[in-house]
């Protein structure tokens, strides 16, 4: 299905408003994000160091690049900037070929653009931009049977390993089709993974140097690391607290909560979706894992939040004023996010709130503009 030109123009429309968005705001490196950026620059200069800097590098990876050309001590939000960009055609394209609708594609571009927590957080140093570019693109890669697409989960991995819930969306189609063509995608991705973690064990004695919440108290140690293990300890409080990270606005979410319900109810009543059980499998091991740490946040949930968001727009697009309850809920999603971590990236609220005025000019040209230039709507929509 190909775009026409007023898609492309509405696409590269939302890109330059949030292309100006990121200029505009103030980044401040935190927590996280220093070891990030200090991995990154450590390799730009040709160590390639796990024992000093802890958590998932895969984003460092990325950042090299940015840091010999700017020498910015930001590299890595750049990166996530990039990233973000980057997953604004991306969901148009996921929302449009899961449904066969140009219509559904620009509603997942405009969930895209309701869901903060990524692109407000990169600010700090986070990767959960660079992570929601790779769950769009293994999602992507699996609906549409994609060769590639081991290669992208092993790469998502790595930035993030909530990422790897993902693995029954395209594991099937995989065995299936394991041709001599698939088979390089395959081994490349597990090759890829491998060296990773071989070569994290070979600096620290861990697959990954982790700081496991809870594990330990004060400066992370790199003479200490804590075993991986120390993040795991299930208990129902954990499983409740996946709940609360789904659907209370105070939390942090990642979506709006009227999402993640319509979402739920489309996996259960609507048998007729594409890869359903799959997508069920998936969302079942995010609850699990990020149930059974020791302490979790509502970005471990992104994948799930993510299907759930896709599933979503069926009754979306069959009942345009569920989008109407949606933009007042994400309203209240966006708030308490503002001042999340004690400093405000953008100089007031009605900047920060840039992305939610471009979902809601976004809708109201796709569903009235159209209406009125055209007197129609979309075929397929």
């Amino acid at each position: 299905m190909n775009l026409d030109k007023k898609e492309i123009r509405l696409l590269i429309a939302v890109i330059l408003a949030m292309l100006v968005y990121f200029l505009i705001a103030a980044p401040v490196m935190m927590d996280d994000g220093f070891h990030y950026e200090g991995f990154a620059e450590a390799l730009a200069g040709g160590k390639l160091d796990f024992k000093s800097f802890y958590g998932f590098q895969g984003l460092s990876f990325f950042a090299v690049p940015i840091y010999w050309l700017t020498g910015s001590h930001n590299s890595i939000i750049i990166a996530s900037m990039i990233f973000s960009l980057l997953s604004i055609p991306l969901a148009y394209a996921v929302g449009r070929d899961y449904f066969q609708s140009r219509r559904a594609g620009m509603y997942f571009l405009i969930l895209f653009l309701l869901a903060p927590y990524p692109y407000t957080t990169m600010m700090r140093g986070f990767q959960e931009a660079a992570l929601l570019f790779f769950i769009l693109l293994i999602i992507y890669g699996s609906i549409s049977e994609k060769k590639w697409t081991p290669l992208a989960w092993s790469i998502g991995g790595i930035v993030k390993p909530f990422a790897l819930v993902l693995a029954p969306l395209f594991l099937k189609e995989s065995i299936k089709t394991f041709t001599s063509k698939s088979k390089i995608w395959v081994f490349a991705a597990l090759a890829f993974g491998g060296l990773y973690l071989g070569a994290n064990y070979y600096q620290t004695g861990h697959f990954v140097n982790n700081a496991a919440i809870n594990s330990y108290q004060g400066n992370f140690d790199p003479s200490n690391t804590p075993a991986l293990a120390e993040s795991f300890v299930p208990s129902i409080k954990g499983f409740l607290r996946v709940g609360a990270n789904l659907l209370l606005h105070f939390r942090k979410i990642m979506i709006s909560p009227l999402v993640i319900i319509l979402g739920a109810f489309a996996l259960l009543l609507d048998k007729s979706l594409k890869v359903r059980k799959e997508i069920i499998w998936a969302v079942v091991l995010n609850f699990v894992l990020v149930g059974s740490l020791t302490f979790s946040f509502s970005k471990y949930l992104l994948p799930m939040t993510t299907l759930f968001a896709l599933v979503s727009i069926g009754y979306l697009l069959k009942h345009r004023w569920l989008m109407i309850l949606v933009f007042v809920d994400s309203f209240f999603v966006f708030l308490p996010i503002w001042n999340y971590f004690g400093h405000n990236y953008w100089i007031n609220l009605w900047l920060y709130l840039i992305p939610f005025w471009a979902a809601l000019i976004l809708f109201i040209i796709y569903e009235y503009g159209y209406l009125f230039q055209n007197n129609h709507r979309y075929p397929d929509a």
